[in-house]
């Protein structure tokens, strides 16, 4: 064998001992770990050899075959158009004071979802009515009572806003989970308000209503300075009780109420507050467990919401000149004109980033911010790590980077899936599988002698290099992902089939060996990369549109059609070649 034989099977080696040793961490996720070890990567890390790949690339099981946990999310659009109903009575006041039209205030009943405009000067009213009402469009007439004018949204408007609002959450939910990794997830839609999902390899239901769950309602609202008392006078003037461990903390030169129950702080705030003003808390990290508040302390928050996160058109973590962590977040243009005039008019003001009804920060606006570009700093470290502090600022920059969504959402259901049904699946689908490669694999060899036994060859590799390219994209298979892989092994035995009838064609045509095996590989050879483009764009199209178990079908499908390129056009050339070429045959056995 001479030099260069030696360079193409060494390469065909390589391949095949890199394959198997990517597939090593799978390999000990499925056979060597129990069920209750299969999903935890750190007990993976710790049983992997140090010669292994990280436990990061392995192949997982989807909810169909090791179960996990199926969640119902319920999308609170009533709440949602209440806000959006506050917003826009915000709005429609300030264009009309900006358009000189006359001095008006807005009020809204959120139960009716009714917008009331009430004029200074009655006279103005006229030209008010005309211009808002050819304006803001998604508002009707509802009635009107000299300076007065009330307004509803418009009933299409509320339907679609519905519709959209939940279309527009399930979109969300899905951007979050697929940030984790390619994932074998189903998110549909459930009745008219909510979503199904089901996180195949997920045993933690409050890990994944972490993951899941953050419904990143961001807000930004000014912070009332003008009382800093008011906290000291409630808790003087009406003491809490005993057993709801309130008590008064300062912060900043301003008093606040802190106690380890938030519940019990807000019940205890509640109705207590200045007219206009809403009690929100803040969560004082602990120093030892991760995601958990050792206290929570009170905001005196203006109930106005002039700026939402529906403005939001991103946001990254990043470490400041400090060696801070810090989220940069940015506006879209319109976003970005709100919150330039908010902070031109509230210099001197702090102003609160409310997520999810709690307060995350309150900077104080030391000048008008402009650009549509903002940070939010991390606060204090309290006794966390750098990677610790750092962490808490990607985590939310990845909750609001995948969008804020359009209405409150909630866990409405949540459970985990037995494997049980998984376990017999995996038998029946694994024993399927077996049994058609095993005809396949002996087929081939009586039908087509040494040149089947050649493709019998690459069909194993194309086998062992699907489950290694699963594993490298981390993928989740199922039993669409099995059908997938069954299909991608036939067509790889077509590829095969083809090329070894086009080699008994040219032989039939008195060609001789050399030539009938290079002709036979050359004309084969465009009829099977046709084939195979043809099947990869559908692939494509099929895991950029599909979701759940059809992208997982696509994923195998696409994956095993380039594995089956390499084996049928390189791996079983090479090897044919050697035969012929290489010890001078004046045959070829096929």
């Amino acid at each position: 064998m001479d030099r260069g034989w030696w360079w193409k099977f060494g390469m065909i080696v390589a391949v095949t001992l890199g394959t198997l040793w990517f597939l090593v961490p799978t390999y000990y996720s499925l056979v060597v770990l129990d069920r209750a070890e299969r999903n935890n990567i750190a007990v993976l890390e710790q049983r992997l050899p140090a010669w292994a790949p990280p436990a990061k690339y392995r192949l997982n099981l989807g909810l169909d075959l090791q179960g996990g946990i199926h969640m119902v999310m319920r999308v609170d659009t009533k709440t949602a158009l209440q806000k959006r109903t506050e917003r826009r009575g915000t709005q429609i006041a300030t264009y009309v004071n900006d358009k000189k039209l006359g001095e008006v205030t807005a009020d809204t009943d959120p139960e009716r979802l009714q917008l009331t405009l009430t004029a200074k000067d009655p006279a103005t009213m006229d030209a008010i009515q005309k211009e808002v009402l050819a304006t803001f469009t998604d508002f009707s007439l509802e009635s009107r009572n000299g300076g007065t004018l009330v307004l509803k949204p418009d009933e299409g408007q509320v339907n679609r806003f519905r519709d959209e609002a939940v279309d527009q959450a399930m979109l969300v939910i899905r951007r979050r989970i697929d940030k984790w990794g390619v994932a074998e997830v189903d998110v549909r839609k459930l009745g008219t308000d909510s979503i199904q999902i089901s996180l195949p390899g997920r045993s933690n239901p409050e890990q994944a209503k972490e993951l899941v769950g953050t419904t990143a309602q961001l807000e930004f609202r000014m912070v009332d300075d003008t009382n800093p008392q008011v906290f000291a006078q409630m808790f003087q003037q009406n003491p809490p009780p005993a057993e709801s461990n309130i008590t008064l903390v300062e912060d900043e030169g301003f008093p606040q109420l802190s106690s380890p129950n938030r519940e019990a702080l807000l019940a205890y705030a509640k109705d207590k507050a200045p007219e206009g003003r809403d009690v929100v808390t803040e969560c004082v990290p602990s120093p030892v467990k991760k995601n958990d508040c050792i206290a929570y302390r009170s905001y005196l928050l203006d109930k106005n919401v002039p700026l939402t996160g529906e403005s939001l058109a991103g946001a990254d973590a990043s470490v400041s000149q400090m060696n801070e962590p810090e989220v940069n977040i940015a506006f879209d243009p319109a976003g970005s004109r709100e919150f330039e005039k908010l902070t031109e008019a509230a210099v001197g003001r702090r102003m609160a980033i409310v997520l999810d009804d709690n307060v995350h920060t309150a900077p104080r606006i030391n000048e008008k911010i402009g650009g549509g570009r903002a940070r939010i700093t991390m606060g204090r470290a309290s006794g966390r790590s750098f990677e610790e502090w750092l962490g808490e600022a990607q985590t939310l920059a990845l909750v609001l980077k995948a969008g804020a969504l359009p209405a409150p959402v909630t866990v409405g259901e949540i459970r985990q899936v037995g494997a049980t049904l998984g376990d017999e699946l995996i038998k029946k689908g694994s024993l399927a599988a077996l049994v058609g490669l095993a005809l396949v694999i002996v087929f081939m060899a009586v039908y087509y002698r040494k040149s089947g036994l050649i493709a019998d060859v690459a069909l194993l590799l194309n086998g062992l290099l699907i489950l290694a390219g699963l594993a490298f994209f981390n993928a989740t298979l199922t039993l669409p992902g099995i059908a997938g892989f069954v299909l991608t092994l036939g067509i790889a035995v077509d590829a095969n089939v083809l090329i070894n009838e086009r080699i008994r064609e040219e032989l039939s045509h008195g060609k001789s060996a050399r030539a009938a095996v290079d002709q036979g590989y050359d004309r084969a050879f465009w009829t099977i990369f046709d084939a195979h483009v043809t099947t990869l764009i559908a692939g494509f199209i099929l895991f950029f549109t599909g979701t759940g178990p059809v992208r997982g079908f696509a994923t195998t499908l696409i994956v095993g059609l380039l594995a089956s390129l390499f084996t049928s056009i390189v791996v079983t050339r090479v090897i044919t070649t050697y035969f012929v070429h290489g010890r001078n045959a004046q045959s070829v056995s096929v």
